[in-house]
């Protein structure tokens, strides 16, 4: 009897991988399985609010975005606060194929060059595909104050380290 049960596991087993290979075949079907659709990412939400320093507006301060999703390099890009301190980041996006049973994490930093000292205003792990997931929806009235230590702050979706402010979150369902 114990010589028997090995071998019916062993037909069954064959009996899978050639009903698999069967529906492989099937015209579509395989294709689907193993074609990836491409899809928009939002690798960085828009981002717009005003730094501060010791609570007085910055002019003319240069801003560092740092996105890291492919490789260790990632990219940047930069901007510079206006005459009243305030910014404007657009939503960075990309089209792409990704493996459905991969992990998908963007990384992102941004530092702020002011006065001739570069100072870290956000790090965060984005987990998500979509607009404003970095913090459940659209903060209003954000700033940054760069005379502030960068603090923890936890979301549904992780946590953030910043020293950026808002008021609420408006929700982006």
């Amino acid at each position: 009897m114990r010589y028997v049960m090995p071998i019916v596991e062993k037909i069954y087993d064959q009996q899978i991988i050639l009903s698999l290979l069967m529906l492989l075949s099937l015209k579509g079907t395989a294709m689907s399985l193993f074609t990836l659709p491409e899809e928009e990412i939002v690798l960085f939400s828009e981002m717009k609010g005003y730094i501060t320093l010791n609570g007085e507006r910055v002019k003319n301060a240069k801003i560092e975005r740092l996105i890291k999703w492919k490789d260790d390099v990632g990219e940047k890009d930069y901007f510079t606060t206006g005459e009243d301190g305030s910014f404007y980041l657009p939503t960075v996006t990309i089209k792409a194929k990704l493996p459905k049973f991969r992990e998908f994490v963007i990384y992102q930093e941004i530092h702020v060059e002011y006065e001739g000292n570069k100072y870290p205003v956000w790090a965060k792990s984005k987990r998500e595909k979509t607009e404003f997931s970095e913090l459940d929806g659209m903060p209003l009235n954000f700033r940054c104050e760069l005379g502030k230590k960068m603090e923890p702050v936890e979301t549904k979706r992780g946590l953030l380290v910043t020293n950026c402010i808002w008021d609420k979150i408006v929700d982006n369902d």
